[in-house]
């Protein structure tokens, strides 16, 4: 090869380089990190999609649990990863969206680090008590709290996170209970808090507390979001007993996110590979019945509704009175 030819293959090579990268991805196996602790709902939504993703791509999907500081130890290692799609975040709305009001300073920029892939699935946080409460309401709830007399705790997955806010807007400024907020790394702990009573109430997920309400171990006071549940039809949501703080209307999300400057053919794949293991019937039917919406949305939709969540998270800390940390 002459010198004039070996400068053409270069050229070739270099402005072929993520369409040639994508044709060939995945070479080798996928890594989700997951930034909240095992056994949760969002762990096992991304092992469940993870299955999906590696049947149809014909790599191993990995899952990997790193906890810590609000989800944002995982979500940094993945800001900071090769943007080549072999290491994925795959989350909640509070590392991209809850965080940024939080905290004056986070180590990854939520929208310019990650690549959006797809919004998975959207879920209504429910209100879950201890066993040794009788109560069937908040309103219940916290009269009982009142005439306890003791200093009582709620808990969270984390600081600045959607139950964070519900439980302060709805425990501490509207019922003035003065409740001291708890959080933990991930919603395993608190399910099994909430079971031995060393916490009396959280939100939480219905995977996680369905279970336990059935038994009569924990529950159920109300439901967040616009609509009830197909999974507990007959819980009424906040907004129906009346508590109309924008907070109770919000849904926690599940997606899935790349580093951001992956190759968009990768991100497009990803996204599209995705999308069709969530539509598909044996995870999304099995999602239902946990009390999870399949979204399955595109690269362009996921970023859109991150842009006006983030606006909107924003005004309710103002509202609330937290200050960023």
């Amino acid at each position: 090869m002459n010198r004039r030819q070996f400068v053409a293959a270069m050229i070739g090579s270099v402005a072929a380089g993520p369409a040639a990268r994508a044709q060939t991805y995945p070479a080798r196996p996928i890594t989700f990190i997951v930034p909240y602790s095992a056994g949760g709902p969002l762990d096992a939504t991304a092992r469940l999609v993870g299955e999906g993703l590696s049947r149809r791509v014909g790599q191993a999907v990995v899952v990997e649990n790193r906890t810590g500081a609000s989800g944002m130890l995982g979500a940094n290692a993945v800001a900071k990863a090769q943007p080549d799609g072999y290491t994925l975040l795959f989350t909640v709305i509070d590392t991209q969206v809850n965080n940024v009001a939080l905290f004056k300073t986070i180590a990854y920029d939520p929208v310019k680090d990650f690549a959006p892939i797809t919004q998975a699935f959207l879920a209504p946080m429910i209100l879950v008590a201890g066993a040794k409460f009788s109560a069937r309401t908040p309103q219940q709830f916290a009269e009982q709290v009142k005439t306890s007399g003791q200093p009582l705790a709620y808990g969270s997955w984390g600081i600045g996170g959607s139950a964070h806010l519900a439980g302060e807007a709805l425990w501490n400024r509207h019922f003035r209970l003065g409740m001291t907020h708890v959080p933990y790394r991930g919603e395993a702990p608190i399910v099994n808090d909430l079971l031995s009573g060393q916490i009396p109430v959280s939100f939480a997920s219905i995977a996680n507390t369905r279970q336990h309400i059935e038994t009569g171990a924990l529950r159920s006071l109300a439901v967040s979001g616009t609509k009830r549940s197909s999974a507990l039809p007959d819980l009424p949501t906040l907004t129906e007993l009346g508590f109309t703080d924008p907070v109770f209307k919000i849904g926690v999300w599940l997606g899935a996110f790349a580093p951001g400057q992956t190759p968009p053919p990768i991100v497009d794949r990803l996204s599209q590979e995705m999308r069709a293991v969530v539509r598909s019937p044996e995870v999304s039917d099995r999602m239902v019945r946990l009390g999870f919406e399949p979204v399955a949305s595109t690269p362009e939709e996921f970023a859109r509704s991150l842009e006006t969540e983030i606006a909107t998270i924003k005004a309710v800390f103002r509202d609330l009175g937290i200050e960023q940390q």
